[in-house]
């Protein structure tokens, strides 16, 4: 495995939330960027457990095409946040069945238990971003695209 794929694993193993940017239905061709909490399935797609009421989920249904953001943790803020990583990952969200896809729900469940009971409320559902291409900065030069199979 690639040093580059290595990094990616880094970051996005550490952590559990991201920017998710979807396309918006409210404001045709505009991006629309809100937080959200991850886990990872064991290939690195992350998965996202989003209401039907939520603007991201509606223009998701119009769009599939996403891009969730990763920063890295950096502790005090004071530090040029530009130095330190974070990774973009293009894909697409694919909605999952619980009936098919149980094990992926109890996989984020497990990393967000207060989410289970989230199941039967608001038209939750788990989502998996496929990703189709992955963005890394980590630092001034180290900058470079992964491809999924990589990871």
């Amino acid at each position: 495995m690639s040093s580059e794929a290595n990094a990616v694993k880094k970051l996005i193993e550490q952590q559990n939330f991201g920017v998710l940017s979807t396309y918006s239905v409210a404001v045709e061709g505009f991006p629309f960027g809100s937080v959200t909490p991850y886990s990872l399935t064991d290939r690195y797609h992350p998965l996202i457990f989003i209401s039907n009421l939520a603007q991201h989920t509606k223009n998701i249904a119009n769009d599939s095409r996403v891009s969730i953001t990763i920063l890295e943790n950096v502790q005090g803020g004071t530090q040029d946040p530009q130095k330190h990583g974070r990774a973009s990952i293009l894909g697409r969200a694919v909605p999952l069945d619980f009936a098919r896809d149980e094990a992926k729900y109890q996989k984020y469940f497990q990393d967000f238990p207060e989410s289970e009971g989230y199941q039967n409320t608001h038209g939750f559902q788990l989502y998996e971003i496929e990703p189709v291409r992955i963005r890394y900065i980590g630092g001034f030069g180290k900058i470079f695209w992964v491809e999924p199979e990589q990871l």
